[in-house]
């Protein structure tokens, strides 16, 4: 999203975001926009013209900026243009959504087309806080700061992740998907090594996105380590279309016999040595339309 778009929907009202709104009608007043239609909702979302999608941004984002604050004096836009409006944004930004999704820090479309706006609110506010003068002096303060932001990125995480993968006309990625075996090795190394949770080395954020505890009974964080791999590698399954390689996995450690490299990793075929106890690296970063 272009600075100026960003602008407005913090201030439309200040000059920048006046010049916005008048820039946006008289684009609506050319004989361009009559000739392809002006009105979003007589556009089917899947023919409207790159006009139609910067429109369509402009209501999206007007309304997002009119619900945060009732009182303004600007005018809100018809719902059915709203609603218009979301699936344009919906159609045309699908490639620049799937790049979206990844971060940590959406533009704020993306963050109004998934309902995230309380979440990322409390974590932009969290990070403000870590980088501000208002941040604690005390180590452990900070840490627990870091914890809960990090606690907060996840859940965005899991959820976009949630999201790419269930839309057939989101490509997934090579990058992704390496991302996610990554992690998936990472997991693997935890089922063979599992006293390693416990290392102050380990990488806690990547615990808690699969639903690892550290300082619990060992036999308990077995149970969660295993869920989390037949979870992870089902999904790649499903993703990638090879087998799964959960089942031989936990039969060899059960069996206590010779543990294939192939069942650590699902994309690439290596080998995950003593490096990995250190590992200190984070990973790598529902849609609403209005009814």
């Amino acid at each position: 999203m272009n600075t100026a778009t960003s602008r407005f929907l913090r201030t439309p009202e200040d000059a920048a975001g006046k010049d916005m709104l008048e820039l946006m009608d008289a684009l609506r007043r050319t004989s361009f926009a009559k000739k392809i239609g002006r009105r979003l909702a007589d556009v089917p979302a899947d023919t409207a013209h790159s006009l139609h999608g910067l429109l369509a941004m402009h209501t999206f984002l007007l309304d997002a900026y009119l619900e945060q604050h009732p009182d303004s004096k600007l005018q809100q836009p018809p719902m059915d243009e709203v609603q218009a409006a979301a699936h344009i944004v919906d159609r045309q930004f699908r490639a620049e959504t799937f790049r979206e999704l990844r971060r940590y820090m959406p533009s704020c479309y993306v963050v109004r087309l998934y309902d995230w706006d309380a979440d990322m609110g409390r974590l932009q506010k969290m990070r403000g806080r870590l980088d501000g003068p208002a941040c604690p002096d005390d180590p452990q303060q900070v840490y627990q700061l870091r914890e809960r932001i990090w606690k907060a990125e996840n859940r965005m995480v899991r959820e976009a992740e949630r999201i790419l993968e269930s839309d057939p006309e989101i490509p997934l990625r090579q990058t992704y998907i390496e991302k996610l075996d990554a992690e998936l090795q990472t997991l693997g190394w935890f089922t063979r090594f599992p006293e390693k949770i416990d290392s102050p080395y380990t990488n806690r954020q990547l615990l808690d996105k699969y639903s690892i505890e550290s300082g619990i009974p060992r036999e308990d964080q077995s149970r969660q380590i295993e869920k989390a791999f037949r979870e992870l590698d089902a999904r790649l399954v499903r993703i990638t279309g090879r087998q799964p390689y959960a089942d031989d996995l936990f039969e060899s450690l059960r069996q206590k016999g010779p543990k294939p490299e192939k069942h650590i990793s699902g994309v690439r075929q290596k080998e995950i040595n003593s490096a990995r106890e250190e590992q200190t690296e984070q990973p790598a970063s529902g849609r609403r339309i209005k009814r």
